[in-house]
């Protein structure tokens, strides 16, 4: 994992969010739409997938943070993979100020993928201070287990509610629309606060724009 892009703040620094882009894209690719927020305290940083085989794509190599099969309910997850990421996001925020707010976000794998940091968060797998996470058009890896899990890890509902999740979806593919509220409702009811949004386009963006601000009380 290599050419990380980063989208210094031009105002003051006051939070870090590490953005994960979508299967088959690259870090640079994330760099204009999250400039085009136009939010001034907030250091954006943009790491590339590596490039690796993808069931769901018939075998084809391309940039993914995990292998995927066809994504619904019985999916297999590539745990190895996901947990690597996590150690290497987690490395990622060791260079920011101790004061400065610490978020992870993304976009389709890389929600998926942000939204597996914020479970391992709260079960104490990583120790980043984490604040907000934001997941447009994802889902949840092991969100079948994910509400046992909690009631058996010290600590995961404490937190769990220090965070703040924002999730999106859109209503263009119904069957998969359906999985990633699925795996929302699961993660409310694991005790995590939610905020999740049916839109899509320019209007995720736009509240992005509004919403950030609003809860890292920047």
């Amino acid at each position: 994992m290599n050419n990380v892009y980063i989208v210094e703040p031009i105002g003051v620094h006051k939070a870090t969010i590490v953005w994960l882009h979508d299967i088959g894209l690259k870090g640079v690719d994330s760099v204009q739409p999250l400039q085009s927020l136009g939010l001034p305290n907030i250091k954006w940083i943009c790491p590339t997938a590596p490039t690796r085989r993808v069931t769901s794509l018939g075998g084809e190599e391309t940039t993914a943070w995990c292998d995927i099969t066809k994504v619904s309910e019985s999916m297999h997850h590539d745990f190895e993979a996901l947990d690597n990421v996590n150690s290497f996001v987690a490395g990622l925020f060791s260079s920011e100020p101790e004061h400065v707010i610490k978020g992870v976000g993304g976009v389709g794998l890389g929600a998926a993928q942000a939204l597996y940091f914020a479970s391992n968060y709260a079960f104490g797998r990583v120790t980043i201070n984490l604040k907000i996470v934001v997941g447009i058009n994802g889902w949840l890896p092991s969100w079948t287990t994910l509400r046992n899990d909690m009631y058996s890890a010290f600590g995961t509902f404490v937190r769990a509610g220090s965070l703040i999740l924002l999730t999106y979806g859109t209503s263009d593919d119904i069957a998969f629309s359906a999985f990633a509220r699925i795996c929302t409702d699961s993660l409310h009811l694991a005790g995590f606060p939610i905020i999740h949004k049916q839109c899509g386009g320019d209007h995720v963006m736009n509240d992005l724009r509004v919403t950030l601000p609003q809860y890292l009380r920047l």
